[in-house]
This record gives C-alpha cells, structure tokens and sequence, in this order.
C-alpha cells in the first residue's frame, strides 16, 4: 500500500510540474501597466505595438495581478469619427394669435441656401396639432408649401422641450410662416426654430508603418501599391500624398489574396475588400475602413491619363480603450496570446454607463514576447536541468510501479 500510495503521488507532482510549464506557455505576450496611484477605473490604450505582437485579437487580453489573478476589464474600440450634432438657429421675426381659432410663427431662413427641412424646438405638450406652412421672399405675399399635416409626439420625458423636424419641398424662400390650428387645443409654446447641424470630425489615431512598394502596371494604365507587414495588423484610415497633377479623379480598390478548396483542390483566388475613390477636391482621406491583412495591394485604375504621382500612402488605426477597476500599489501585467481563451467576459461591463467620463490613465510599457524575455540562469530555471529532473521522475514511477507489479505477483 505505501508503495501504491508513493507511486500515485510521484505521478501527481509530475502532473503538476508539467501543467505549470504548459499554463506557462499559453500567453505569449506581456507589458507591464505603469504604477497605480488612486485606487479606481483607469483606462488604459492599447496601442499598435502590443496589438502586433499578439497579431490582432484583442478580445483574449487579460490583466493579471501580482498574485496572477485576472482583473476585470472591458474593451472598448474607438470610433474612426466623431459626429458632433448641433443646431443653427433662425430668428422667428413674428408670432401672431386668433384665440381659438389659430396662431401662426413667421421664421427668416438665414442660411441664404436651399431648405427641405425645418427643424421645431416645442415646449413639452399633449396636444396633437394641425399645422400648415407656406413661404415668402418678401414676408407680404406666401405661398404654399404644406397643407394640413398632422404633428404630435410633442412630449420629451427627458426634458422639458422637444426637437421635431418638418420636412418640406426643396425651396429657396426667404422666410417660412408656420399656421397652427387652435380649434380644438391651446397653441403651442414655439421655443426656436433652426436646421440641425452635423459635423464629422477625424480621432486621432496612431500611425504604422507597413513596407510599401509603387509601381506603375501596364503602361501605366493602372499603379500597383503593395503593402506587407510582419503581423495582421487592423487599418482603419489611410491617407495618400498626392504631388501631381492638378486635377484627377480615379477609380481604386483594396485586394487581397484568398485560398478556397475547389473539388479538394486549393487554389487562390483575389478578393476586393473596399473599393474608393481618390479625388483632387478631397483630401483623400479614406476613412471607415476596418480591416486586417499582413500582405494586400491598392489598385488604382488610370485609364489613359498619366500616372499619380504619389509621394506616400500613411496608414493609421483608431486606438483600443481598455477599462479596469485598479488598486493603488498593486502591480499589473497585461497579457495575450493564448488562443484557447474566449472573450473575457466580466461584471464589470454592467457598470459602464455609470463610471465618471474623465478618468484617471495608466500606461503600457513596451510589449514583449514571453518567450524571449531573458531568464536568470540560476539552477532551477535552466530548461536542460527542468527536463533531466522530469526524466528522473518518470524512472522513479517507473521502478516503484514496477516493484508494486512484483510484490503484487509475490503475494
């Protein structure tokens, strides 16, 4: 019985042993997270030089503790644009009332342009109202524009106005009168008038710098740009540099090389990705882009005009944002790689909309590949000595389950 009971547990500490080496093995990136002050969410970006290196999966991050604990996070991509939504005002320069019959809200279209929309901010009512609109270029003689519609919805229970956008026939008109019907309900409090505004500003955004090559193809009626890297790495935006000439107006697109199996047959076949447009009048920006290739080439059709001359494709990625709940004076490690892991799935997400806009930030150092960290070279982390002490394990187990056979046979 001892004999059995030494075997098994022999065979237990080598089980354990060779576990660890593997656990150890499966992340194959990590950078350390600058020292925490407060205690609290940070945010942390996880820029392109981490991404690379774990060859763009950022759902299989984690961040481990001193204790190597995970630590609850959410990952959070950001946006390529930001809209931004605002509202241009216009003068109402009259407001007439018939108690209860009607009342009515003379509007001077300042945007000197054509209008199809007009857009109401209400003060907040039950009432459903019947209204009609007509235009003037010199505020005496109007002319119809909408007959009898219906508005309602004039509630907000986030507010104490609401914004209702009327759409109307394109039209140039000066000024724009609105006619209420106050038959049946009082009129309506009309707090503004206006067009809602929208403007779509470029994230900053961290730059890559792929190996780029241009060439001209087919005398020159199409230009090859080859783009590789090292890794998959994900492109949102790329910018072209455009010396000459003057005006042009060309056709593009982004391929890319796939493999499909055809009657157990592979073979590769090019896809097109995205297909754009490079214009003199833009700044050939292309944006929305959201795509990740090690190796890809952007065709550019000339047709019979001469060749761009381009001076240099810049690529950029929008940055990933990563929230956790951190301890001041704890140490942190981020780490990825491990392939087997899923999506890191926490609590913590549920309490995003809750958390403080602005808060605190915490840096990255440089990413690293595990393997290829440098190892003191002491006794017990040499791999040769590791492996001649596993060996002489499994001979250990091995001759005492042997000697448990004979004494068993003996017997």
């Amino acid at each position: 019985m001892r004999t059995k009971h030494f075997c098994h547990t022999i065979k237990l500490k080598l089980f354990l042993l060779l576990g660890f080496s593997s656990f150890a093995q499966e992340f194959t990136v990590s950078a350390k997270i600058s020292p925490i002050k407060e205690s609290g969410p940070h945010v942390i970006y996880v820029g392109s030089q981490f991404r690379t290196l774990a060859d763009e999966n950022p759902e299989i991050i984690r961040i481990l503790d001193s204790k190597n604990k995970e630590v609850p996070y959410f990952l959070e991509y950001s946006p390529t644009t930001v809209n931004e939504q605002g509202f241009r005002k216009f003068p109402i320069i009259a407001k007439n009332s018939l108690r209860g019959k009607s009342s009515s809200f003379t509007i001077e279209n300042t945007s000197g342009g054509k209008m199809q929309e007009l857009t109401l901010a209400i003060a907040n009512t039950d009432a459903v109202k019947t209204y009609s609109i007509s235009g003037s270029n010199d505020n005496k003689e109007f002319f119809g524009l909408v007959n009898n519609q219906i508005l309602d919805g004039l509630h907000n229970p986030a507010d104490t106005k609401i914004y209702k956008t009327l759409y109307l026939p394109l039209h140039n008109y000066k000024y724009i009168r609105i006619d209420f019907d106050d038959k049946k309900t009082l009129p309506v409090n009309l707090l503004e008038a206006g067009q809602l505004t929208e403007n779509i500003t470029p994230v900053a955004m961290e730059q890559i710098a792929p190996y780029v090559k241009i060439e001209n193809m087919d005398g020159g009626k199409k230009t090859r740009i080859s783009v590789k890297q090292e890794h998959r790495i994900l492109i949102n935006r790329m910018v072209f540099d455009i010396k000459a000439p003057s005006f042009y107006k060309r056709s593009a697109r982004i391929l890319v090389n796939r493999e499909e199996t055809v009657k157990r047959k592979k073979r590769k076949n090019v896809s097109v990705l995205e297909e754009f447009e490079l214009d003199s009048s833009t700044k050939n920006a292309i944006d929305f882009l959201h795509f990740e290739e090690q190796e890809f080439v952007i065709e550019i059709d000339n047709q019979d005009n001469p060749p761009l001359d381009i001076t240099s494709v810049k690529f950029y990625q929008a940055p990933i944002r990563i929230v956790a709940d951190l301890k001041a004076g704890e140490t942190y490690t981020m780490v990825t790689g491990n392939e087997k892991l899923g999506a890191a799935l926490y609590d913590f997400i549920n309490f995003k909309d809750k958390l403080p806009k602005n808060l605190p930030v915490a840096t990255l150092s440089d990413a690293k590949a595990i393997n290829a960290e440098p190892v003191e070279k002491s006794p017990t982390h040499n791999p040769w000595i590791m492996w001649v002490c596993i060996a002489a394990g499994a001979g250990i187990v091995i001759y005492f389950c042997i000697s448990m056979v004979k004494d068993m046979k003996d017997k």
